[in-house]
């Protein structure tokens, strides 16, 4: 029988993907509500959100502390680094809600890279792997496999809330939405665009097989990338009347999503194929998954690209004349380097990143298998 502490620490992980999600999408929510330049006080919708998922992690914080204080054998389990890491990100998260309202107070409406929104997204990220990781280690605890099943359909938010919050924190430099009205933090144009074209399909191609590979089994990545696909529609596409049009366009990215899950998990569906090599397998899926980059990044990543594409971004009405315009340039000179960057990131996410489970699918290869806690 599992003893108590091990319960605890999973309704632990079970809030702090709650608060995560929550949390994910009030962050969201609330950049889309300053490019709409809607009323800017402390106490919004958004806000509201946002430090609601903060209380629910601040709260699974607070009993990790205890469990890592009072329990031993807690300390020694594989997943009390998850507990350690909700205590960090919790802890910039407690810091960065106060001093944000003050740097209100002072500064007024601000820019997107100021210090106190560096120090939540870092804390909100922080907490984010920390939730994937405690879930795909505590697996291993667990005696049923009900229980297990439970945990491995959990991971599919915490992988998606991962995602989304390793975005933004590339957003946060790629991003030209941090010129304040006292502090302007944007970087050269160029340089934003060279960040996005190398981050986010690395980061893209990580996430989907990592999740694939954690849970183990076909639909998984799909669900990630589903999820992650409603996520950002209900907070960044939906709120503005003038970017719905391509919502259904949008959600329709899901089709190579699967395309790339099928062909990562083949040879559990056609048993014994030799039809695509195991690694062949991982390196298309990669492939696939980084190449859809910038549009996954609708509607926010096109303005990465105003500059260098000569148009101007003034408000969110620019935003989709101006992706449908460039969209055959852009995909010209992006999908290049996000097939490169995908492969890059499936090669990482293989050969650097230990899976912590027993059922590996068996279209991994043996060197990876041999990796896995």
């Amino acid at each position: 029988m599992r003893s108590h502490p091990s319960s605890v620490s999973i309704a632990v992980l079970i809030i702090a993907a709650v608060g995560a999600f929550v949390q994910t999408e009030g962050a969201s929510w609330d950049v889309t509500s300053h490019l709409l330049r809607r009323p800017e006080t402390f106490f919004t919708p958004s806000h509201t959100m946002l430090y609601t998922g903060v209380g629910l992690l601040i709260i699974a914080a607070a009993i990790s502390a205890n469990l890592l204080l009072l329990n031993k054998e807690i300390r020694n389990k594989s997943f009390s680094i998850a507990l350690k890491l909700l205590i960090i990100g919790s802890t910039l998260s407690i810091v960065a809600g106060p001093s944000d309202y003050l740097w209100h107070q002072i500064y007024g409406v601000d820019g997107l890279l100021s210090p106190t929104h560096l120090t939540l997204v870092t804390g909100m990220l922080i907490n984010s792997i920390a939730v994937v990781l405690g879930l795909a280690r505590i697996v291993l605890h667990l005696p049923t496999a009900r229980e297990r099943r439970l945990i491995k359909a959990l991971m599919i938010p915490a992988f998606a809330v991962m995602w989304i919050m390793m975005i933004w924190y590339v957003y946060m430099f790629a991003l030209p939405l941090s010129n304040g009205v006292h502090f302007n933090f944007n970087l050269n144009p160029v340089l934003e665009s060279i960040i996005a074209i190398i981050a986010l399909p690395i980061i893209g191609s990580i996430v989907f097989i990592t999740a694939s590979r954690t849970i183990g089994r076909f639909g998984a990545a799909s669900a990630v990338t589903a999820l992650l696909l409603g996520m950002n529609s209900f907070a960044n596409i939906i709120p503005s009347n003038q970017l719905t049009p391509l919502l259904p366009w949008y959600l329709m990215l899901i089709i190579p999503a699967v395309f790339a899950d099928f062909i990562l998990n083949k040879s559990i569906i056609i048993r014994r194929s030799k039809l695509i090599k195991t690694e062949r397998s991982v390196i298309i899926s990669g492939a696939i998954i980084g190449s859809m980059f910038y549009m996954l990044g609708y509607p926010m990543l096109p303005m990465t690209f105003a500059e260098p594409l000569s148009y101007t971004f003034h408000s969110m009405n620019d935003i989709l004349v101006n992706f449908v315009r460039t969209l055959p340039l852009v995909l010209v000179f992006t999908a290049v380097p996000g097939v490169a960057m995908g492969i890059v990131g499936a090669i990482i996410s293989t050969k650097k990143i230990k899976v912590p489970q027993a059922n590996i699918p068996s279209n991994i290869s043996s060197k990876a298998k041999n990796k896995a806690l």
